[in-house]
């Protein structure tokens, strides 16, 4: 059934489409009702996110190494954060982010870190002392007037795009930024990595790159780039990345409700639908997050082995189906082939029936015929001559059944119509015969319905014949 949607309704459930990955557009229409067409509650719910998690950020505590050698993980602390009700780009945050990068950029030369040489000797100290209110004034000088920058002239997002062409755009950004050394990542959009991932039950793991953030670039360079990092995420999961800068990851940013960058988050197929099982947010370690992603992903792979076998069943269950469905059609066909051929020779018996009740009913017909015509023929015979009469004709005939009949003609008054009717009167005879002589043998010119009827003297019969009837129908 099709419904008329608003062209809000109509924005909201592309944008629905695309982030969920549901291609049913009735499903899809069913879900945002339910949650009256509120994209990211309709999203919250699908993902399996809980809103209170959403309001929490997971930081890493750094790595402190010990005198032996060895080094300690802290377990991550949960820090409780403002809920962030605002996208991305809104003022909330950008102030937040404004404060956060004056009074604590390392990137910005405030304070002496491995990134600015540190100084050296008490005249070293002095000058750098001294000219740090010039530079705090400076720096942030700069960031409020980028603040205002950005609060005054937001960044113009397009309303259509191309969600393809943003992911492969940044892929090659990336590329050129850090370099080709990190784990692969999906060329396709948010809806097609997922689905990808349903199909061949792996975990996806998503990347949210904010370029503005201070973090990102250590990010990058030092956890992305790790060999053992890029070989783990490379065997057990799919890893999609894009911008927040770009539409595409705008709306996945929405989605998922990042706190912070960089942003991870870790998803699978749950319960059969795909929903987020692991957040991590801000700067990590590379054994950290390795440490991490092992956790999560030990956590959860019960559920993949649980689709993996549930999948099994079906396909095996498919297949036996599918066999037994051949099975059943073989065996139908044989049957029908069996009632065909019977059927066949059911219709070939009653066909041989048919025509033997035919020639059986033909033959009562000649039968009939044949009588009434001997029984006319009985009336058509002329009396016998007597035998002191001149021209007389004694002849003696021979029935193929081996009866022998004679009579006497009249040899210039008798034609050999008479003769015929004196033969097929009689009860052996044939119904269709020819008259010859015995020796020599010859056929007499006969035929039923001739016009001109010679005499037996005008056919060459003497004072005594010998005639045989020959079965016409033998």
């Amino acid at each position: 059934m099709e419904r008329e949607l608003s062209p809000q309704n109509t924005e909201k459930l592309v944008q629905f489409q695309e982030l969920s990955g549901i291609d049913n557009l009735n499903r899809c229409i069913e879900i945002l009702e339910r949650h009256n067409w509120d994209v990211e509650t309709a999203i919250h719910d699908h993902l399996g996110l809980d809103p209170r998690e959403v309001t929490q950020s997971v930081r890493e505590l750094p790595v402190f190494p010990l005198q032996n050698g060895q080094t300690t993980i802290n377990r991550p602390v949960m820090q409780q954060s403002i809920h962030r009700s605002q996208p991305v780009d809104s003022i909330f945050q950008r102030i937040m982010t404004f404060f956060s990068h004056t009074l604590f950029d390392d990137n910005m030369g405030l304070w002496p870190t491995a990134t600015y040489q540190r100084p050296y000797g008490f005249t070293g100290w002095l000058l750098f002392i001294s000219s740090l209110p010039l530079r705090v004034i400076m720096v942030t000088f700069y960031q409020f007037t980028h603040f205002v920058f950005r609060v005054i002239r937001p960044e113009h997002r397009p309303a259509v795009t191309d969600p393809t062409g943003n992911v492969v755009s940044f892929i090659q950004e990336y590329n050129q930024t850090f370099g080709d050394p990190h784990p692969t990542f999906y060329p396709g959009t948010y809806s097609q990595v997922l689905n990808e991932a349903k199909k061949e039950l792996k975990f996806l793991l998503v990347y949210l790159h904010c370029k503005d953030h201070q973090d990102t670039n250590k990010f990058c360079r030092q956890t992305l780039c790790n060999p053992e990092v890029i070989e783990f995420i490379n065997s057990n999961c799919l890893m999609w990345a894009c911008s927040v800068d770009s539409l595409e990851g705008y709306r996945v940013s929405q989605a998922l409700r990042e706190n912070t960058y960089p942003f991870l988050a870790l998803v699978v197929q749950r319960e059969f639908r795909m929903t987020v099982v692991g957040r991590i947010e801000g700067f990590v370690e590379p054994e950290c997050l390795l440490q991490r992603l092992r956790t999560i992903i030990s956590d959860n792979e019960a559920f993949l082995v649980a689709a993996r076998a549930d999948r099994e069943e079906r396909s095996f269950n498919q297949a036996l189906r599918q066999e037994q469905d051949v099975a059943y059609l073989e065996s139908l066909r044989a049957d029908q082939e069996k009632d065909e051929k019977k059927r066949r020779e059911r219709l070939l018996e009653e066909e041989r029936l048919r025509e033997i009740r035919e020639l059986e009913l033909a033959e009562e017909r000649k039968k009939e015929e044949m009588t009434k015509k001997k029984q006319d023929a009985i009336k058509q015979v002329p009396p016998e001559p007597a035998s002191d009469e001149i021209g007389i004709c004694r002849i003696l005939i021979r029935l193929p059944q081996g009866q022998k009949l004679e009579r006497r003609f009249h040899r210039t008054i008798h034609t050999l119509k008479d003769l015929y009717y004196f033969i097929l009167s009689h009860p052996d005879s044939p119904y269709q015969f020819e008259m010859a002589t015995s020796f020599p043998k010859r056929t007499l010119p006969w035929q039923p319905g001739m016009d001109i009827i010679p005499t037996l003297a005008e056919v060459g019969l003497g004072a005594s014949e010998a005639l045989l009837v020959l079965d016409l129908d033998a």
